[in-house]
């Protein structure tokens, strides 16, 4: 080849070149940002309404409805989904992955601009966002000490929060468990009634007569005044002398019927750490900024507040999701480096020559850092997927360089000089190297452009491994032949080990060219053997279970509680604490962090509690056993819906994190609650689904305000302020604010607590109608306790019922899928009824769906390839035939080593695709070479090629093989999810090896004969054997090589009859 030959007559040139390569490679390393996944973006727009004390009802009538009429006619989408919950409404609009998600996100805006004037006048303004994955908290601070949770979260808020919100990358502080002051206004409803007064009246009072206005300027002399009107109250305790109303000339002040307190706010979220109540703190980091660089700003900062906190204070930092990305990232490029030693073990221990490993050793770091170049320069980042692509392509990339190697080093120990050697070596297997590295990039380039957010996911991995394959095919063909014409020394055969190895080799070769010779003596036999092979492995699928991905142990799982609905705070709390208790008694548990009300929903009911662990290497107990034990220490409590989970590394948008999700959707609501009930009954009975519940219950206590139109109307008095009253009275609302030291706080107007939990206190209360006469609540309105729903979900405009559950170890998704749909046939949906899984089921479908796809695909590009390689219609057929060989390995591995088949193992499948047709290629050419330059018959061709390439067929599968021994027994952090990918291939290169080297020549040899029969029936002339290409350089006649490699692999008579065998 011309460019092999160029980099071998000018070494310093060549070694330039490859210096230029590595410093551009080093500079992008450092360069590169580090996270745990592949930055993508979800092509979800989120609309947010809060309308405070509405419940889930009337906000989906009133809000969600509107919305959702609005933006459904935007182009573009996939689906529509909400939730309707007390208080908030939220529409997650999801589009087609094709559309330009920013100007999505301006349609929706457009469209929920343009109804805007047809929302509740209550509400706040919509907040319209794209969803960003990296907006969840990636810390979690909690501060705790003597002082009361006021005092607490005042220094949090004025001490903390600025500083960490200061750190470069980080987006926002939420504080959670927190109180805030608040000017609290109690209403008492008998003292109302006493005076006549009204709580319209007092919120009037109270906006008036608390405000500050401007007045302009005056100019006086040289002077210039501001004038403003400072009608602000000063202090809290100054808000008892508004002056309400009056009667006769007696001032009615707030006092008279209030009790004003400075307080705080409602407790409506609360966070404790190892039962110790404390002040949290989660930090969010910006879109798309580095984690671990963020996380690191953050605990500088950290070190720097605790060196001036105060002695009574204490700051734990309790949670740090980037120590898992940086021991992950860590675990994967030592996988790297511990594939890349045995790759270069394997070489030496063939070629028994350290001059030759050196050439190869060589390789793989110039491949590897070059290949950081590429990836800086398309915005790639050093995350597991890509880690995952480098850590793989090691075996791959050394493949190239090993053909070439050995090749010249059979030329060497010829007699050729080691110029000669390298210029035949290269020029012989050129064609071959070209056309492997081009059938692996075949098979890569479809992965990365799958569709579905899958595809997303693996498009840095697809095109890291193509960028890797690359450049190797580049340094084999460059600077291998170079290091080999400079280097490569054949050393003495002598030495007791090298005798034994040597004796290894060729008794291994003695014993392939005998089974080769049966097997193409008998060669339907064979072929009935290899498509038996190939059934029995198909059998094997129902021994392997399937997920969407397997679970990481992160050292850290999640414990959520739904208490009774309608609990308290304080109930739940107590609840939780009980939790806490059993869990404490754990083995292996270091912290328990809790909090209730978090997050948009505010839910008083709901908590979680995050149960931290050691890292895995320090435990001899999985954090899946532990989450086991979790599950039985609280399965008594059945008053509350517990869940133990793992912690979702996608939040937000709509997402739920339990594998197990089914809805049904329909226009009953209570026709689909029924069937949902029955259908969790079910589920719960079935061994390996566990913590199955609904997200929808309708048994939520509820006081209802029904109010008497005609009477109403008759009175003068308007539903809407009836409906105000109620929800400024009961659900409180900020009526005004309070100014002090610089910062604003709510004052807040409600009904004081002993008359607001009353339903005749609240019917007591005092409207006043149109001619001015009081009349009490109960005349207008019929109040009444009730249930409802928590919570109301839909799915493109109809309402959903979900049912999610996790799964025990035991059990595979696709099988609890299956088991799901069991049920639901036994059951059986009502008429206008339709079912669905989503979350990592629907997931699941499509990415093999798409993986499957991109299988098909590569087998297309590959033959194209191979075709166009080896100008044949035929050999490419003969070579893919070694891609079925290759299933019952990678099948049969998964089933002995427990692994599932999701799609990382799906994508080793792919890849196998790529590695196991080098083999094929190599034996292949070197059969047409023969026939071509030495016009052998085929039969011969094959028994002498088989032999000769039996050794660089073994060292590439030997060394990929090696290559994934890391990754395949997975002892590190994040190994999870690459264990089985590496078990795929290494189990799938096994077989194919050994049956390629058999099946291959055979099935040459019958489409042989297949291809002369047809063409002597059409007329034709025989063709010319081993059509291809011609080779560039030839130094040798086969009989002569022939020749040459009995003489180089002569043992002792009990081997040496494999050249009888031979010659027979």
């Amino acid at each position: 080849m011309k460019i092999s030959e160029l980099s071998i007559t000018r070494p310093v040139f060549s070694v330039m070149v490859i210096a230029a390569m590595v410093v551009f490679g080093l500079v992008a390393y450092f360069r590169i940002g580090i996270d745990l996944f592949p930055s993508v973006d979800f092509p979800i727009v989120t609309v947010s309404v809060f309308y405070e004390g509405s419940d889930p009802e009337t906000i989906e009538t009133d809000v969600t409805d509107t919305i959702e009429e609005a933006v459904n006619t935007i182009s573009g989408i996939k689906s529509l989904r909400s939730e309707s919950v007390t208080g908030l409404s939220m529409t997650f609009v999801e589009f087609e992955l094709g559309r330009d998600i920013n100007v999505a996100a301006q349609d929706v805006r457009d469209k929920v601009a343009a109804i805007r004037a047809e929302l509740p006048i209550g509400i706040e303004e919509p907040v319209i966002e794209k969803f960003d994955p990296d907006s969840a908290p990636i810390m979690a601070i909690t501060l705790a000490g003597p002082e009361s949770i006021r005092e607490l979260t005042r220094f949090a808020d004025d001490v903390i929060k600025p500083q960490i919100e200061g750190v470069n990358g980080v987006g926002a502080v939420e504080i959670v468990g927190g109180r805030e002051r608040e000017v609290r206004i109690w209403l008492r409803v008998d003292d109302l009634r006493s005076f006549q007064v009204t709580a319209t009246e007092v919120v009037e009072a109270i906006e008036k007569q608390n405000v500050e206005y401007p007045g302009g300027r005056v100019e006086a002399d040289t002077r210039e005044l501001v004038v403003k009107t400072k009608g602000r109250i000063t202090t809290p305790k100054d808000f008892e002398d508004i002056v309400v109303t009056t009667r006769g000339t007696t001032p009615i002040r707030l006092k008279d019927v209030a009790t004003v307190e400075d307080g705080m706010e409602d407790f409506r979220s609360l966070s404790r750490l190892n039962g110790q109540r404390a002040v949290s703190l989660q930090v969010r980091r910006q879109s798309g900024e580095n984690m671990l660089a963020v996380a690191s700003g953050v605990n500088e900062r950290l070190t720097s507040i605790k060196a001036d906190l105060p002695a009574h204070y204490s700051m734990t930092l309790t949670q740090d999701l980037s120590l898992f990305v940086a021991d992950s990232v860590n675990e994967a490029q030592g996988e790297l480096l511990r594939g890349g030693f045995l790759a270069v073990l394997v070489i030496l221990i063939f070629l028994r020559n350290w001059r030759a490993a050196f050439v190869a050793a060589v390789t793989i770091p110039v491949t590897i850092i070059t290949t950081y170049a590429f990836m800086l320069a398309f915005g790639f980042s050093l995350n597991m997927m890509s880690l995952l692509a480098l850590s793989i392509s090691v075996g791959m990339v050394v493949d190239d360089s090993i053909v070439v190697l050995e090749n010249s080093f059979r030329h060497m120990e010829d007699g050729k000089s080691r110029m000669a050697a390298a210029l035949a070596g290269i020029s012989e297997i050129g064609f071959a190297v070209i056309a492997t590295s081009l059938a692996i990039v075949a098979v890569f380039i479809p992965v990365a452009f799958m569709d579905g957010l899958v595809g997303r996911f693996f498009y840095e991995f697809g095109l890291t491994v193509t960028f890797a394959v690359v450049v190797s095919t580049f340094v084999a063909v460059w600077l291998s032949p170079m290091l080999c014409s400079q280097v490569l020394k054949v050393a003495p055969k002598r030495g007791l080990m090298f005798n034994l190895v040597e004796r290894f080799f060729t008794g291994i070769e003695w014993l392939y060219g005998g089974t080769l010779r049966f097997s193409l003596r008998f060669r339907w036999l064979v072929s009935v053997i290899a498509i038996g092979v190939f059934v029995g492995s198909l059998m094997l699928l129902p021994l392997v279970g399937t997920e969407f991905t397997p679970a990481q142990d992160e050292g850290q799982f999640n414990v959520q509680v739904e208490t009774p609905l309608g609990s308290s705070i304080d109930r739940t709390s107590r609840i939780l604490e009980e939790v806490e208790q059993r869990l404490r008694n754990l083995p292996y548990v270091t912290n328990l962090y809790t909090t209730i009300g978090a997050g948009q929903e505010g839910r008083v009911n709901y908590g979680m509690i995050l149960v931290q662990l050691p890292d895995k290497s320090e435990r001899p107990m999985s954090q899946h056993d532990i989450m086991g034990l979790a599950r039985e220490s609280v399965e008594d409590l059945t008053h509350s819906k517990i869940s133990i989970e793992y912690i979702p590394r996608v939040s937000g948008g709509g997402f739920r994190s339990a594998p197990l999700q089914y809805n049904v959707r329909g226009p009953d609501i209570a026709k689909l609650e029924e069937t949902a009930l029955e259908i969790t009954r079910r589920m719960r009975e079935i061994p390996g689904i566990v913590d199955v519940n609904l997200t929808y219950d309708s048994s939520k206590p509820e006081v209802a305000i029904l109010p008497d139109r005609e009477r109403a109307a008759d009175l003068g008095v308007n539903i809407e302020l009836l409906g105000k009253a109620v929800q400024t009275l009961v659900g409180g609302r900020p009526v005004s604010t309070f100014e002090e030291g610089g910062k604003s706080y709510d004052v807040r107007l409600r009904l004081a607590e002993g008359d607001r939990n009353r339903s005749d206190a609240i019917a007591a209360l005092p409207v006043r109608t149109d001619d001015g006469q009081l009349v009490e609540f109960r005349s207008l309105a019929e109040v009444v306790e009730g249930t409802g729903p928590v919570q109301i979900d839909r799915q493109n405009r109809q309402r959903q019922v979900t049912i999610m559950a996790n799964l025990e170890k035991s059990k595979a998704l696709g099988a609890a899928m299956t088991d799901v749909l069991a049920i639901e046939k036994e059951v059986g949906l009502p008429p206008g009824v339709v079912s669905a899984f989503t979350g990592a089921g629907d997931m699941m479908a499509d990415s093999f769906a798409s993986i499957i796809f991109s299988l098909l695909l590569a087998v297309v590009l590959i033959y194209m390839v191979l075709a166009s390689q080896f100008e044949s219609f035929i050999h490419p057929v003969t070579i893919m035939l070694s891609v079925p060989l290759s299933i019952g390995g990678a099948l049969g591995a998964l089933a002995l080593t427990g692994l599932t088949l999701n799609i990382y193992s799906m994508i080793g499948m792919v890849m196998l695709m790529g590695l196991v047709t080098k083999n094929a290629i190599l034996l292949v050419d070197y059969t047409n070479q023969l026939r071509r330059e030495s016009g052998m018959k085929t039969k011969a061709a094959l028994l002498k090629a088989g032999p000769v390439r039996l050794r660089p067929i073994l060292m590439t599968a030997v060394s990929t093989i090696a290559g994934m021994i890391p990754i395949a027994i997975g002892l590190g952090a994040g190994s999870e999810t690459r264990q089985p990918m590496g078990a795929c291939v290494i189990g799938g290169m096994l077989t194919s090896t050994l049956l390629t080297l058999v099946v291959i020549p055979v099935v040459y040899s019958l489409l042989d004969d297949v291809g002369d029969t047809v063409r002597q029936w059409l007329g034709g002339t025989d063709r010319q054997p081993g059509t291809g290409p011609p080779l560039l350089v030839v130094e040798e006649e086969a009989e002569e090589i022939e020749e040459q490699c009995k003489e180089r692999s002569r043992v002792p008579v009990a081997v040496q009859s494999r050249d009888a065998v031979r010659a027979s």
